[in-house]
């Protein structure tokens, strides 16, 4: 017999949104305190740690000009650089903000961009919520620093949101809901199309040949939705995201700029990316091959989070909120709690001493030099190894009530698995 649902959950569950509020306020209030008048002209966005690129970009994408998104500008000095449903995102912030004085316009596309993220954030709690997890591991979302730090550097939460709702939609059978989900989340970052194959993966192991081909299909039709009125209408403009990743060189924040500094010279951008792309394929076959061993068929959605882990430790790039996709993704798969204080730890670290050593870069003072950097950047990146190995690993974890087992299935796991996905 199951234990019978606590009377005091829904109290619990109040708290814990209030929890969550309290963290999108505060990580608003530490991005838009630096955005008066005169904004980032002292480079407070970096000592302070208010850094956002929804600012930057107000500017450097020419919304601030009113060019269009997309559009094949000579050069395509306008063009944004973010998947096509990011660049909705930025389109809808832009029409909130023209409404405002021009003066206020890009605090307000801010704003306006921040009031969505806020909204994701909290879709994204209540998704984990119906899929079943205890408070508890609702605050690893919820309550986790790294929101506070990372929820409004960018435009993530929303596919986050749609990351976590693909998972949570294939675990309860819908499987064409889920490709939609996912779909859509790779529209925005391409992060959520992680999730394709392993429910393609899965159901094909069940025999269900025809839910792997919904999946897949509504996947694909999601995605073509969204992209291909740009593709026709602006292909240079759409290009971009592609171009600007297949161009640009190692960041700070990534192994590859590490190994740089130790080598004393750059590597050819070339063979960065064959050889980060060999990794990342090497080491998620592995990956997909051990943890799907370790578990039955309906439960390797769980490797989306060693596959996301390990992407960011292989990829070129690691931007900061990139870690927003790991939290919920932590609260759903990861067996135990230890992984997760220590990547939130960690992560912190690297965002306390990555502003401060950028400022320096523009000739801040003081500023730490890249040593300090660097060894933070490594500590997480030991840390993503012992959270890739203890979710391929897989060990069933404990819910907050009664020490009952937990298996990674939740709520909902086994719903639809001899339906036909329906």
């Amino acid at each position: 017999m199951h234990p019978r649902p606590s009377s005091s959950r829904p109290a619990v569950l109040v708290g814990v949104v209030v929890v969550c509020c309290a963290v999108l306020a505060l990580g608003w209030w530490s991005k838009a305190r630096c955005l008066g008048e005169g904004a980032w002209s002292g480079g407070e966005q970096y000592t302070q740690w208010c850094y956002t690129d929804v600012y930057a970009l107000w500017f450097s994408s020419g919304l601030s000009e009113g060019a269009p998104l997309y559009a094949d500008h000579p050069g395509r000095e306008h063009a944004v650089e973010y998947p096509v449903l990011t660049g909705a995102q930025m389109w809808a912030a832009a029409r909130v903000a023209a409404l405002t004085p021009p003066a206020q316009r890009a605090a307000a596309f801010f704003h306006a961009t921040a009031a969505l993220g806020a909204a994701a954030a909290l879709a994204t709690l209540g998704l984990l919520a119906a899929a079943g997890r205890p408070p508890r591991r609702l605050l690893w979302w919820a309550g986790a620093p790294t929101l506070a730090l990372l929820a409004f550097v960018n435009w993530d939460p929303v596919p986050v949101a749609l990351l976590v709702a693909g998972v949570v939609a294939h675990r309860r059978g819908r499987d064409g809901l889920a490709g939609v989900a996912a779909g859509l989340g790779a529209a925005a970052k391409l992060f959520p199309g992680l999730l394709v194959p392993l429910v393609v993966a899965t159901r094909l192991a069940q025999g269900r040949r025809r839910d792997a081909a919904a999946h897949a299909g509504a996947a694909a039709a999601a995605w073509l939705a969204v992209n291909l009125p740009v593709l026709v209408t602006a292909p240079q403009g759409w290009r971009r995201f592609l171009d600007l990743n297949r161009e640009r060189p190692a960041d700070w924040d990534s192994l590859w700029y590490l190994a740089e500094q130790l080598r004393g010279s750059a590597f050819a951008v070339p063979t960065v990316n064959a050889a980060s792309a060999a990794l990342l394929v090497a080491g998620a076959a592995a990956i997909a091959v051990v943890g799907a061993r370790r578990r039955e068929p309906a439960r390797w959605w769980e490797l989306v989070l060693p596959l996301m882990a390990w992407f960011l430790l292989t990829n070129k790039v690691y931007s900061p909120q990139f870690s927003l996709f790991l939290l919920p993704l932590m609260a759903l798969a990861l067996p135990r709690a230890g992984p997760f204080v220590a990547f939130v730890a960690a992560d912190v670290a690297v965002f306390a001493v990555r502003f401060p050593f950028l400022g320096g870069l523009t000739g801040l003072e003081p500023a730490p030099d890249y040593a300090w950097f660097g060894a933070a950047v490594v500590v997480r990146a030991a840390v993503l190894v012992w959270v890739i190995l203890a979710a391929v690993r897989g060990q069933p974890a404990r819910t907050a009530a009664g020490g009952v087992p937990y298996s990674g299935g939740g709520a909902g796991a086994g719903v639809g698995s001899g339906s036909g996905g329906r």
